[in-house]
């Protein structure tokens, strides 16, 4: 890990208590590409920030949290524990635990018709529930008029890079865009964060014909530069490029709160701007999932945000990428969260996202080869689902299922009540449920779709407590 030297300090934010200002991406922003002093890798961040609804901020450890009741809250440099009227409470930012728990791949997401999205590993559907087992809570039991749909992960799709898992192998680059204070991007729970202007950048070996996908969320405006097919690692100053250091061609993918824009960049070249397009999502939303697909082939680049195709970009000059690393550079004030970014070949198709049909009256799988078959599900067997077609069931093994859309079933969108928090997994996943109480490592909850439940505090980055609806039990 490369990195340049800051003050001592913990990550003590959140990126909903954070304002960010944007500053557009034009070819005379300011990064510099001085090399920053090598220095060993910080570690995750272990301390944990508790925000109340008066906006204050106490960094610490939680060690339990009781509603109605209080939150008791311990500080390295206080003797005795703090304790706070849970109801004060509005959102508990969790640092790493050091000794999590023993993750196992998993290979099904379950979308539930209340807006929860949760991974996990299908074990059976019968008539009344679908059996999920989970890292997070163990066997969860999903009535069947609750979920959606069911995207499947298959082993065999093997990804060339996921993470980021830490900040070893990362080089963090100093960037100074005009007035604007350079910053880091830190390490936190299986994502990175940056709250000032930041770089980071690594080699990790893009295919010539390459899907992308990562998460970010951000709070304020947008404003994320990510160069494709690098061979440099440090920031370049686009306005000043010719005089920087030797690099290879690369691309910019720029993405703002107004517009997407792809830069083919090259030393000794003019900068060519390969087209701009309104991205009114990112106006809308704080957060989105963005895919990339590259073909050297054909001289393209496309993004799909949301799963919808937002652009696809053609270098009428031939494909300019001469590396295979990627930098991330955030330029300006505020947060911005990068998480789950993972790298895999592409095979050329665009398939499309799971989607909600609540007008359909059959349900609808798709195969792994682009055939969709309508009919019912029916259940499932070790490792089949019985789906059936007019008056015939047919078994089809998991491993040939991209996704299973339920027709017929509508969302059930409600206000979160008091006792209720909105958490965030570790590596992605959101759900709600209320809050009986936490204590060490457990949290003892309840949900409105699968009861009572245990749960796992090592598996979730976030607790937010939201005050949106008179006290209700639901």
């Amino acid at each position: 890990m490369i990195r340049q030297q800051t003050p001592t300090g913990t990550w003590k934010t959140s990126l909903s208590c954070l304002g960010l200002l944007w500053v557009i991406v034009m070819p005379n922003a300011q990064e510099s590409a001085t090399k920053p002093p090598a220095r060993p890798p910080n570690n995750p961040v272990a301390k944990d920030m508790l925000l109340l609804k008066n906006s204050d901020q106490i960094s610490g450890t939680l060690q339990s949290f009781q509603y109605p009741g209080v939150t008791v809250w311990q500080r390295s440099d206080i003797d005795q524990p703090i304790e706070f009227k849970s109801e004060a409470v509005d959102e508990i930012l969790l640092g790493d635990r050091t000794k999590r728990l023993n993750i196992q791949p998993e290979r099904v997401t379950i979308r539930l018709n209340n807006g929860d999205t949760i991974t996990g590993n299908w074990k059976s559907l019968g008539p009344e529930h679908l059996t999920l087992n989970t890292t997070f809570a163990g066997e969860l039991q999903i009535p069947r008029n609750r979920w959606q749909w069911a995207s499947f992960r298959h082993s065999d799709a093997s990804y060339l890079f996921e993470g980021p898992t830490g900040e070893e192998g990362w080089t963090v680059g100093e960037v100074n865009i005009g007035k604007l204070d350079g910053g880091q991007w830190a390490y936190r729970n299986g994502a990175f964060y940056a709250l000032k202007a930041a770089s980071i950048a690594k080699l990790i070996g893009m295919p010539d014909r390459m899907r992308m996908e990562f998460d970010i969320e951000w709070k304020g405006s947008l404003n994320l530069a990510v160069a494709l097919y690098t061979d440099y690692l440090q920031p370049v100053s686009l306005a000043d490029k010719d005089s920087e250091p030797d690099f290879g061609g690369f691309y910019s993918l720029q993405l703002t709160s107004y517009a997407v824009n792809v830069l083919m960049v090259k030393k000794k070249e003019p900068l060519q701007y390969l087209g701009m397009t309104q991205t009114p999502v990112f106006r809308q939303a704080t957060k989105a999932h963005i895919d990339v697909r590259t073909n050297k082939a054909n001289n393209s680049i496309s993004l799909l945000v949301n799963g919808k195709l937002v652009k696809r970009w053609i270098d009428q000059g031939g494909f300019a990428g001469e590396g295979s690393g990627i930098r991330l550079v955030h330029q300006g004030q505020g947060a911005l969260r990068f998480s789950n970014l993972k790298i895999r070949e592409w095979d050329g198709r665009f398939e499309s996202p799971p989607a909600n049909r609540p007008q359909a009256t059959l349900d609808l799988l798709t195969r792994r080869n682009g055939d969709k078959l309508v009919g019912s599900v029916v259940g499932s067997l070790e490792d089949r689902i019985q789906f059936k077609i007019g008056e015939t069931i047919t078994e089809i093994s998991f491993d040939q299922i991209e996704k299973i859309e339920i027709g017929g079933l509508p969302s059930a969108n409600r206000p979160v009540f008091d006792g209720e928090v909105d958490a965030t997994l570790v590596g992605g996943g959101n759900l709600r449920f209320r809050v009986d109480t936490i204590d060490g490592n457990q949290i003892k909850a309840s949900s409105e779709i699968y009861g009572p439940v245990n749960m796992q505090l090592p598996m979730f980055e976030r607790l937010d407590f939201q005050r949106v609806a008179p006290a209700k039990t639901p």
